[in-house]
């Protein structure tokens, strides 16, 4: 793995200008697959559904990786903090946040899953030494009072249908702990390989309660939800994990944690769109606030206008 000095560079934080386009495209491809899971899933059952897209998507970035030219090879004693890494951020995520989307409505499911932030703010100030400015908590501050605003309806389903609620909560616990343990513990392999490895190594146990929970008849998919698996596996399962673990490499996991909440902003809209649910006051109110949330988070102080010296990145 080779580090050189980034050519563009933000003025606030020091992010590299490609991070910023690299965020956006994640929020944006992220926020659509959403309501693209809930098409599959009306035709496949969670299990079947999470080890073929892990399982696929895990070649595709072997494949990748070896057309590029990298090792496969895990540096000796980085095995252990690879299958903690994994065991949260794919087979929990995947898992919990899969029978989420199942039990909820898409845009929905997303917001729970995006109170991830809530958890890296403090995971990461105590166990990173991350400092809390004014302005990452002002954020964050903004950020969850939209995701509140959304949110009310699934309050209450907490006390009367609990179960999809508590899954994405779950799932969302779980991804603020995976990105914890790869800022604490990094690994030493280009994120290709690295996300490849977390793939193979979480969805390993995917794939045998697949096996054990799934049933062995699989359902031949419909046209439209073949696009779908596909957009999934190779856009947001390969790109989109790809994209999330350079972020969490390349930024604070503070910054990471709460840039993030523009995700199921996208998802509800593109729920509205794709599965027939409406706007209402809520959702333009959120999608306000959050958007502030990312201003006061991502645009430069005018304290901070100059530029610093270009960090390191990992080229990959």
């Amino acid at each position: 793995m080779t580090s050189v000095s980034g050519p563009a560079v933000s003025a606030r934080h020091g992010i590299p200008v490609r991070g910023l386009w690299l965020l956006a495209a994640v929020t944006l491809f992220w926020g659509f697959n959403w309501p693209l899971m809930k098409i599959v899933l009306f035709e496949w059952n969670v299990w079947h559904f999470r080890a073929i897209s892990v399982m696929l998507g895990c070649a595709s970035l072997f494949g990748l990786a070896r057309v590029m030219g990298y090792s496969m090879r895990v540096p000796q004693g980085e095995w252990g903090r690879m299958l903690a890494a994994s065991f949260f951020n794919v087979t929990c995520w995947h898992i919990c946040s899969g029978f989420g989307v199942a039990l909820l409505a898409s845009g929905r499911a997303s917001i729970i899953g995006f109170t991830m932030p809530l958890w890296v703010v403090p995971l990461s100030i105590w166990l990173l030494r991350e400092p809390m400015t004014r302005r990452k908590l002002l954020g964050l501050a903004l950020g969850f009072l939209g995701l509140l605003l959304l949110i009310g309806d699934d309050l209450v389903r907490l006390q009367q249908a609990p179960l999809g609620t508590l899954f994405m909560l779950a799932a969302a616990l779980a991804w603020a702990i995976g990105i914890v343990i790869v800022k604490r513990y990094p690994v030493s392999l280009p994120t290709t390989v690295f996300t490849g490895w977390m793939l193979l190594l979480g969805g390993v146990p995917i794939l045998l309660g697949a096996l054990i929970f799934g049933g062995w008849e699989l359902q031949a998919l419909s046209g439209k939800a073949l696009l779908a698996l596909a957009y999934v596996v190779f856009v947001a399962m390969v790109f989109c994990h790809w994209g999330f673990q350079r972020l969490v490499r390349m930024l604070p996991a503070t910054i990471t944690g709460i840039s993030s909440l523009a995700v199921p902003v996208v998802g509800v809209f593109s729920g509205m769109l794709m599965l027939g649910e409406e706007p209402g006051a809520a959702e333009w109110g959120a999608l306000v606030l959050i958007l502030c949330a990312l201003a006061v988070i991502l645009l430069p102080s005018s304290a901070n206008r100059q530029p610093p010296a270009a960090p390191a990145v990992i080229v990959d």
